[in-house]
């Protein structure tokens, strides 16, 4: 068995617990609800032997994580997930086996933090000029230290009294083309694929969905693209048929993964991902770019 889709009778994998690999996963680090210890421990109650922690821009719980790793059975992928830009298009890079401690890693890391920061800072000024009393410091506080997204200043809005729920935040203001969005600038594809490699990684194509087309992956393909999320909970089965083809076709490595962030409506962890050996293929694959 190489890879998991949904098991809706229960919250376990259907996979067998020696063969089962979750390589993405988030934690408060970026946008998640979990500690890293506590993300490792989801892991080892759900059958988990590889996992992978992916926070955005973030590489903060590695070192955690691995620590209980080690006492509970756990073998962790270093890992983060990147965001970037190819033509008009957002596309999000989940990047395995890095170096995270390299200057270089922390380096890009600090600068897309900053401007995360500052796109926090516009949207609430943008809220502001609404009418909304909001502060970024309001918004600071729901993210407890971590990187700031648009999930917390929805947070924020709830807080406030503003909106009623998250989903009324973005549907009002700050989802896709609402009044207060604020665009999140990307570096170009090629560069995060090349910095990837330059910090010993490789790059996957993180939850493609139905609308990435052949076209856009040939185009990452030629930016260095080392393989395709092909199972995620946004995947049915004609996705998953599709990106495997995909991968085969370009010689790419299959990846995937639950995307839990350890909300109570979402995906849990090991209730999606793929087989150990897929780990071996793509630390191999990172070999290559050392």
């Amino acid at each position: 068995m190489n890879a998991s889709g949904p098991d809706h009778s229960s919250a376990k994998s259907p996979f067998l617990p020696y063969d089962l690999a979750d390589l993405h996963v988030h934690t408060y680090c970026s946008d998640g609800l979990r500690t890293p210890t506590e993300a490792v421990e989801e892991a080892r109650e759900a059958g988990v032997q590889i996992l992978a922690l992916t926070d955005h821009d973030s590489v903060a719980g590695i070192d955690a994580a691995t620590a209980v790793g080690a006492e509970l059975g756990v073998k962790l992928v270093p890992g983060t997930e990147l965001s970037a830009q190819i033509d008009s298009r957002e596309v999000h890079l989940l990047a395995y086996f890095i170096d995270w401690r390299s200057q270089t890693l922390s380096d890009y890391l600090a600068m897309f933090q900053e401007r995360r920061h500052a796109r926090g800072v516009a949207i609430v000024e943008r809220l502001n000029d609404l009418g909304i009393q909001l502060t970024i410091q309001d918004v600071l506080a729901q993210a407890e230290g971590g990187l700031v997204g648009r999930p917390h200043v929805a947070a924020a809005l709830v807080a406030c009294g503003a909106v009623a729920s998250k989903e009324e935040a973005f549907d009002r203001y700050i989802g896709d083309r609402k009044p207060a969005v604020v665009a999140k600038p990307n570096a170009l594809a090629r560069d995060v694929i090349s910095m990837v490699h330059r910090v010993g990684g490789v790059a996957v194509l993180a939850h493609p969905g139905s609308n990435c087309s052949e076209a856009l992956v040939t185009q990452l393909v030629a930016a260095g693209l080392d393989g395709i999320e092909v199972f995620h909970p946004a995947h049915q089965s004609p996705q998953i048929d599709h990106y495997s083809r995909l991968v085969e076709r370009f010689g790419l490595v299959a990846s995937g993964g639950s995307d839990s962030h350890g909300e109570p409506t979402g995906s849990v962890i090991g209730s999606y991902g793929i087989g150990c050996a897929a780990v071996d293929a793509l630390e191999a694959r990172a070999s290559t770019h050392a």
